[in-house]
């Protein structure tokens, strides 16, 4: 179980001597693996119902080719990730266009709006499952990504899929109000997303 991995792990960094993690490492850990992923996957699976339900004809592209199901969520991580922002520590001081960032200061990084980027994507404001397959940072990068984003994509392929397989006929319902999606800068996604499965 992760736990006991945890308990018996060995911390090593350059220049420092290797040592086991704390029982606060560990608590923080464990907490980050538990809390992180127990409303991101549904949230982010409302967020790629709603772009696609709005969007009727990507989603008659999905129901004819279900190999498109992956797509959409992709794209729905890059277009409006259910954490639009993290909170990461400097670990050293720096300076970043004029400002000054002290060693432990709090940054905030907006991976959102960096998935936006027109350098980066063509109108990157459109939900767009057709577009050319760019790596995002909705699961952010480096030693900071998400443990878990395997994980949560094939959940949401797999409860879409089944979804669609159970209510083919899935669509907007057309006198309930238009979706929204809410939440703030973390565990964003729709307050509700009414539909008519027949």
């Amino acid at each position: 179980d992760l736990v006991s991995v945890l308990l018996d792990a060995t911390l090593r960094e350059p220049g420092v001597e290797p040592r086991l993690m704390t029982d606060r490492e560990i608590m923080h850990l464990v907490k980050i693996v538990m809390i992180a992923g127990g409303g991101t996957s549904w949230r982010q699976m409302g967020i790629t119902l709603f772009a696609l339900l709005t969007n009727p004809d990507q989603l008659a592209q999905v129901k004819a080719d279900r190999s498109l199901v992956e797509d959409a969520v992709e794209e729905s991580l890059r277009w409006n990730p259910t954490a639009p922002y993290f909170y990461r520590n400097a670990t050293r001081d720096t300076e970043l266009r004029g400002h000054k960032i002290s060693e432990g200061d709090i940054v905030e990084v907006g991976i959102g709006p960096a998935n936006r980027d027109p350098s980066r994507w063509d109108n990157p404001d459109v939900f767009d499952i057709n577009r050319p397959k760019i790596t995002n940072l909705a699961f952010g990068l480096g030693v900071h990504r998400c443990l878990g984003m395997n994980v949560a994509k094939v959940e949401m392929m797999h409860a879409i899929n089944a979804l669609f397989d159970a209510f083919p006929d899935m669509r907007l319902d057309p006198d309930a109000p238009m979706p929204e999606i809410g939440g703030g800068f973390e565990q964003r996604g729709p307050t509700a997303v009414p539909v008519l499965l027949r």
